[in-house]
């Protein structure tokens, strides 16, 4: 079924907070820069430092949604294309190539189906753009292409200005393709919509990622999926963050009246700012009496 798609740093779909600092993976700037060594950022021969700041500057700092995409056709055949691309290839799908060279496990693909792809992916867009903060967007590399991270073009109009070619192989190259990165890992899949949710494979359950007014607030917040570990009432838990035992720490599953909310745990300020740093997610287990976050 045709469809869109996006790739963000989050499982949760209500979550609008992104990582402020840019995961990327020098081994994939290494691997890039082997396979394409004629690579080029602003008409100068790409090293590891460059490319890795050429890269890092296309960052939309805060933003969770780093790429749009479309499926015409089969959602589920253009999302696996997407997969299986190498590093350097142009073929079957290089389109966002800049999501490899991201630490990939920390990224979830979300999907939907519908009738008007084309249509779909120009609204996201578009919203995505107006939801932009003012100073997010005044540091973009191109404040005239007001996309994701991995987007490279407003779709239907101008493409993004960030300097980098001969990243993919030439449309004439007479060469194959690299082989498809092995040490690429598959992303786990979550709908856009949660009115028909998949089963869900792949990475254990996970916090959402952990920002700086979490560790002031004194809270961890927990995603929908990630619930079911938990009560489905307000009570209090045991807590192994990180291997400290917590004992007593309160849990809220944020299920109000008007809609559902991000699930929260109370954690002592004190032992957030000594234990757990911003930016990544934590990884939940369900123990007895209560959960094992590391």
């Amino acid at each position: 079924m045709p469809g869109v798609y996006a790739v963000a740093t989050t499982d949760d779909v209500d979550d609008a907070c992104g990582l402020a600092e840019c995961p990327l993976d020098l081994a994939a700037v290494q691997r890039l820069l082997q396979v394409r060594p004629e690579a080029r950022v602003d008409h100068v021969q790409a090293t590891e430092s460059t490319m890795a700041e050429r890269l890092t500057a296309m960052w939309v700092v805060g933003e969770p949604v780093l790429y749009i995409g479309l499926a015409g056709t089969s959602l589920a055949y253009r999302i696996r294309q997407y997969y299986t691309t190498a590093l350097g290839a142009r073929a079957p799908h290089a389109g966002g190539w800049p999501i490899k060279m991201l630490e990939t496990s920390r990224l979830w693909v979300h999907y939907a189906p519908c009738s008007d792809p084309t249509s779909a992916e120009r609204e996201l867009v578009s919203a995505f753009a107006a939801g932009l903060p003012s100073a997010v967007r005044t540091a973009l590399i191109d404040v005239d292409a007001v996309v994701p991270f991995a987007n490279l073009m407003v779709p239907g109009r101008n493409r993004k200005r960030h300097g980098l070619t001969g990243v993919k192989q030439t449309r004439d190259a007479a060469a194959p393709s690299p082989a498809a990165d092995p040490m690429t890992p598959a992303v786990l899949l979550a709908p856009i919509r949660p009115d028909s949710r998949p089963h869900l494979s792949g990475p254990a359950l996970r916090t959402q990622n952990i920002t700086p007014n979490d560790i002031s607030g004194g809270h961890i917040r927990v995603p929908s999926a990630t619930k079911r570990a938990f009560p489905g009432e307000r009570s209090t838990i045991d807590v192994d963050l990180l291997g400290e035992q917590l004992t007593g720490c309160r849990w809220d599953p944020g299920y109000g009246s008007d809609r559902e909310r991000s699930g929260t745990i109370s954690i002592p300020k004190g032992v957030l700012q000594r234990l757990v740093r911003p930016g990544a997610p934590l990884t939940v287990t369900r123990i007895d009496g209560g959960v094992r976050l590391s």
